[in-house]
């Protein structure tokens, strides 16, 4: 009864403070924020595109570079062509917008720019326009044919300095064709043949037995490399969210003891309840703490996300589903579940016997080094788990209580055996349990006791 007690106090202390819902609501702001203002930023101030055409080769490309500049992005085109948004009127203004700004425009040549002059004259002419204070355009396409070693198409992309390298990157490949198209007309070939030619590919598919039982189904797949490759993505942001949240919550109860014991507060509260009531009251507190936290940014997460599908065609949402079908299975959550609470006892009782012995934050500091070191070895290992989570390395880090919070979570998104499970989960349980037994009575000492964490101390705590 005790221990709820002190859990309530905890938490209750910690939600009843201005700063902690203001944490609770900008941290998401500012996550949005990284990811949208840069964007909105970029959008709303730049100028509209425009493009002009000098067609100096002489094979009239005028038409094919303006219809290059005019096309679609075609991943755009089909997010605007999707049941979702051509039912959502909001929807429909976003992608309309989104089309207007992230599109290219002809423009007519500025003036004093001719197809009869040199190129030459063209460049000294364009660096001058595209140089004035208010060019009349952004971009402007030179075409023009090279002498040597063989006739052969090129561009020049002049642009302003902010605009350098953006229609290489959108114009690139289809400058390209016409080169191709350009050298087989020389060779005799007629353009249809060329491009049939250019359209021809090998038939090359990427087989596994369930590709094999689906021949008809074109996305088979797409959906077998989204479930091989999802859930280790998955795996190892979940291992990073895990570590992140332990470290953080430890952290918050290591500074909650030192405060309270440099204000005589934990003495108060130790001559009114047990130390073992008041060490695990204090745990679940917090640990209450995280889960209010959890449950506002899952909510605002899923908001978000629910309403992002309404931009994704048919087939990419249910390809979704089943990825997330697979990583919050009932089994896999509970699981995941399990592992943070163990690891979290371990750390969070560990965190808390320390700053028994601490009388401020830099007798803290001492002490954490180490051990945030030992921390981040796992988190070292999830870069080299990303590319082969079978690693025998990862494996045996997996097996090791203090790392097995941490690891487990990937390991279960590849399909662990059932009996490495049970043993990870022992093994842990166990670690748990004596960092109970000794953390209580390593709080108790030095809540009360005025000694330094020294080497006595801990070889005492373990006899």
């Amino acid at each position: 009864m005790k221990t709820l007690l002190i859990a309530k106090r905890e938490y209750l202390a910690f939600v009843k403070t201005v700063g902690f819902w203001l944490s609770l609501v900008t941290l998401p702001l500012l996550m949005l924020g990284s990811a949208f203002i840069p964007v909105m930023m970029s959008r709303s101030g730049e100028t509209p595109q425009t493009v002009a055409v000098l067609d100096l080769s002489g094979e009239n490309l005028t038409a094919a570079l303006t219809g290059f500049i005019q096309a679609q992005d075609p991943a755009l085109k089909a997010v605007q062509m999707s049941d979702a948004v051509r039912n959502d009127s909001v929807a429909r203004t976003v992608a309309a917008s989104m089309a207007k700004k992230g599109g290219l425009k002809v423009a007519p040549l500025p003036e004093g720019l001719s197809p009869a002059m040199t190129r030459d004259a063209a460049a000294t002419k364009i660096a001058q326009i595209l140089s004035a204070e208010n060019p009349p355009v952004t971009h402007v396409v030179v075409a023009y044919l090279t002498a040597e070693p063989t006739p052969r198409l090129a561009f020049d992309l002049w642009s302003v300095p902010k605009k350098k390298g953006r229609l290489e990157h959108r114009l690139g490949r289809d400058l390209d064709d016409l080169q191709f198209l350009y050298a087989a007309r020389q060779q005799g070939i007629a353009p249809e043949v060329a491009r049939s030619l250019q359209d021809t590919h090998a038939d090359i598919r990427n087989l596994t037995p369930t590709i094999a039982a689906a021949p008809d189904d074109k996305d088979a797949s797409f959906r077998e490399t989204l479930k091989e490759n999802g859930p280790r993505f998955a795996g190892v942001i979940m291992s990073y969210i895990t570590w992140m949240a332990i470290f953080s919550s430890s952290v918050i109860l290591l500074s909650g003891i030192i405060e309270e014991k440099s204000s005589k507060v934990l003495e108060v509260l130790l001559t009114s309840a047990p130390a073992g009531s008041l060490l695990l009251g204090k745990v679940l507190g917090v640990f209450m703490v995280m889960v209010t936290v959890a449950a506002v940014w899952s909510g605002v997460g899923m908001s978000v996300f629910a309403y992002g599908l309404a931009f994704m065609p048919a087939d990419a949402v249910d390809n979704m589903r089943t990825l997330l079908g697979l990583i919050f299975a009932p089994h896999q959550v509970a699981l995941m579940l399990a592992y943070f609470v163990g690891g979290y006892l371990m750390f969070g009782i560990t965190f808390i016997a320390i700053g028994a012995f601490c009388e401020s934050q830099k007798d803290a500091q001492a002490i954490m080094g180490p051990i945030v070191i030992v921390l981040m070895i796992p988190m070292l290992s999830l870069q080299a788990a990303m590319m082969s989570p079978d690693l025998p390395l990862i494996r045996y880090l997996s097996w090791f209580p203090l790392f097995t919070p941490f690891l487990m979570p990937l390991r279960l998104m590849e399909g662990a055996a059932w009996w490495e499970i049970a043993a990870t989960l022992a093994g842990m349980g166990l670690m748990a349990w004596i960092m109970i037994r000794l953390g209580t009575r390593a709080f108790m000492q030095g809540a009360l006791g005025t000694g330094k964490f020294s080497w006595r101390t801990l070889a005492a705590l373990v006899k």
